[in-house]
Formats: structure tokens, sequence, C-alpha cells
């Protein structure tokens, strides 16, 4: 039997068409923001705190922080996502004291994604992932927090 008859025997008409109607049910529950079914209500999302914050995103790798150079000050909500294959964790320091305001709890695993809130006072930080050797091998970045004018401009350019 070649390698076409094998083919041509597993996926025959008959066995392909309950896998490409079960496909379409899947795909057609993706669909957001799409009216309700037929008779059904709408409702609206459930209403988050967060929503309403500024988001950062912050992506861990092997051996890098990601994130803007410029936060906003007041609460955010820091989304932290691991992208590397070994654990990460983040803190925040103070560069002109050096004194730690903020750490993740815990280390954040391969893949992991976390959301979390912080209230950033205006000034100078560092973000480290102080795991291991990681801040010697790069997982190190400064950023200032200051807080935005009617223009989106910071306030001391």
């Amino acid at each position: 039997m070649t390698s076409e008859n094998i083919i041509s025997s597993k996926y025959t008409p008959t066995a392909v068409i309950p896998l490409l109607a079960a496909s379409m049910f899947v795909i057609s529950g993706c669909g957001e923001g799409e009216a309700p079914a037929s008779g059904g209500s709408e409702t609206a999302p459930p209403a988050t705190v967060q929503s309403a914050l500024p988001e950062v995103e912050i992506d861990l790798d092997e051996f890098v922080v990601l994130m803007d150079a410029r936060l906003p000050t007041g609460p955010v909500s820091l989304r932290l996502a691991n992208r590397g294959f070994e654990e990460h964790n983040l803190a925040f320091f103070v560069l002109e004291s050096d004194s730690i305001v903020w750490e993740t709890d815990g280390r954040l695993n391969p893949g992991e994604r976390r959301s979390v809130t912080l209230d950033l006072a205006a000034g100078e930080y560092r973000a480290v992932c102080n795991f291991s050797d990681h801040e010697d091998r790069g997982m190190i970045v400064e950023f200032r927090a200051q807080e935005n004018t009617p223009s989106g401009d910071g306030a001391d350019g």
C-alpha cells in the first residue's frame, strides 16, 4: 500500500465531513462581540476594575526585560509575561536610593502570565530580574514614571 493509498483511505469524504463540521462549530464559538443567537439576550461583559487603569506590557525573556521606557504615574496594571524557557521574577528599584518598591510574588514559570496593580510615584526606576545571575546577563532596564500632560507628552519632556 502506497502512502497515497494510506492517506486517501484514512481521510475519506465520510470521515472528513464530521471533522469539518466539528471544526466549524468550534470556530463559530470563538466570535467575540457578535450578536447573540436568535432568541438570546445580550449581556454586558463583567466589569473589571483593571480595565480603567493604564496597562503596561512587560515581557521577560532570556536575558532581557522588554517594556516601555516611560510609564504613567498612579495606579497601573502591569501585564507580565514570561516568554522564555527559564523562570524569571521582576523587581522595581528607585534609582536614587536603590530601594525596592515592588517585586513579583515568587517567580513566573515559562509561559506564565500575570496581571498586577501597582501605584507608581513619579521618578526614575530600574526593573531587574534578580533570579540566579539573570541581572548580570542583561535582565535589567531603567525607566521613568511620569505624569502625562493633557497633550499626552511627558510633563518634563
